[in-house]
């Protein structure tokens, strides 16, 4: 599970740190940096994914042409705060170490490169928190060529390797079976070899916190659309949902569940669902009304559509450890908004699916339990201000006692969240 990633020079944010909970909100005018955190969690998840850092700036392609990776919003050149030279970005997660959970940090420091100039890691961490040093350190000098691997020996020693530079973060070379990292004297000598095992194995349950994220932008049209039996994942856009709920119909529960949930979440009076298949083999989603009508995922409405994405995404037998939602209201008629945070506090109360999601809905922050309010962030930007920053809505001066008068949704509609802000901005200025 995330927990908590902070962004240093990283699009417009100077220094800021988002506290991740099971259902983390964020909430805030145009502008303020929410898509930015997408962005973050991005390029750290290209870089669980295996990709250089050109690729997860630029597009990654696979043989054939096929594109495989659409690249960080405005590229090099725009990925740093005011043309900074270089940018961090720093994770907190979970991980079983010496048979307990205990919480790692992941930081990689990157010069993005501009005029024709590559991309180049400057330094990249990776570490057991409070432990009193790092498990590996990845430096390049600023006044040297020669980058270098530190590590500390079991006897408190930091030990020193001078290492080039491999094209994709160190993170994932050390997991990489077929890395050159292991054809290198490194793992050869005595001292590094027998902590080489412990970072492997730290840097492989690094990769898989951030490589199993999913970044839905469902398009209506997407979800339309039939798919091949056997598809169990949904696409970003909601692609494949046919063959994803087809998946879930034959569990009878999780069928129920499912029914269950599209009769609350809509006016419809779904009884069951089918699946017929066109020439090709592929199935395309209809749902049958107590009546007897069918209505097929061509005729059904958007929001409906996006209602049953969400419930895949959640009961389907593939789920990803976490979701990132832009705009989680889109769509979705108010009155029905509280039988989708009930199904997600639901789900992300069983520890296995962890979500974050944007909006600007004041109508789902009035239905917010107080459990969900705990992880309500605000990204702000103070007036003349170019940088961007986030806090926890119960970390601002006196919202607790606020809150107890005033709804987090009238606080929201009259903009008092940034005014107290900007307030305490020019408070401490005097």
């Amino acid at each position: 599970m995330l927990k908590k990633i902070r962004l240093k020079n990283f699009k417009n944010f100077k220094d800021a740190e988002l506290i991740l909970g099971p259902f983390t909100l964020l909430i805030g005018t145009n502008a303020s940096g929410k898509s930015n955190i997408r962005d973050a969690l991005r390029f750290l998840h290209g870089i669980a994914r295996g990709y250089n850092l050109a690729e997860i700036m630029g597009e990654k392609y696979v043989e054939g042409g096929v594109l495989q990776w659409r690249g960080i919003r405005g590229g090099p050149r725009e990925i740093t705060f005011q043309n900074s030279e270089t940018f961090t970005l720093e994770v907190e997660f979970t991980v079983d170490y010496q048979e307990e959970q205990q919480e790692a940090i992941y930081s990689i420091t990157v010069n993005p490169g501009t005029s024709g100039r590559s991309p180049q890691i400057c330094q990249e961490k990776l570490q057991i928190k409070n432990f009193p040093a790092p498990l590996f350190e990845y430096i390049l000098p600023k006044d040297s060529l020669t980058p270098y691997l530190q590590t500390q020996t079991d006897d408190g020693r930091l030990y020193r390797v001078n290492i080039l530079f491999f094209g994709t973060p160190l993170v994932s070379e050390f997991v990489d079976k077929k890395s050159s990292l292991l054809s290198t004297d490194i793992v050869e000598r005595e001292v590094f070899s027998k902590q080489y095992y412990y970072v492997q194995f730290i840097s492989e349950q690094c990769l898989n916190a951030l490589n199993d994220i999913q970044f839905l932008d469902l398009n209506p049209e997407a979800i339309r659309m039939p798919s091949v039996p056997g598809q169990t994942i949904l696409g970003d856009r909601g692609e494949n949902l046919s063959s994803v709920l087809f998946d879930i119909c034959q569990d009878p529960h999780k069928k129920a569940i499912l029914l269950e949930w599209i009769q609350e979440l809509t006016p419809m009076d779904a009884q069951d669902f089918e699946f017929p298949s066109d020439f090709t083999g592929k199935i395309l989603l209809t749902l049958v009304e107590e009546s007897g009508q069918k209505i097929s995922a061509y005729s059904a409405s958007d929001g409906t559509l996006r209602f049953l994405a969400m419930i895949a995404a959640l009961l389907g037998s593939s789920p990803a450890k976490l979701y990132f939602f832009e705009e989680l209201d889109n769509g979705i008629h108010p009155t029905r908004l509280h039988l989708l945070l009930q199904l997600i506090e639901r789900q992300v109360s069983q520890g296995k699916i962890q979500m974050i999601a944007t909006t600007h809905s004041s109508q789902l922050l009035r239905l917010l339990s107080p459990n969900l309010l705990e992880s309500v962030s605000l990204t702000y930007r103070l007036e003349n201000r170019p940088d961007a920053k986030i806090i926890r809505i119960l970390d601002i001066p006196n919202a607790q006692e606020v809150l107890e008068k005033q709804t987090l949704a009238h606080l929201h509609e009259s903009a008092w969240l940034e005014n107290v802000m900007e307030f305490m901005s020019d408070e401490g200025e005097e």
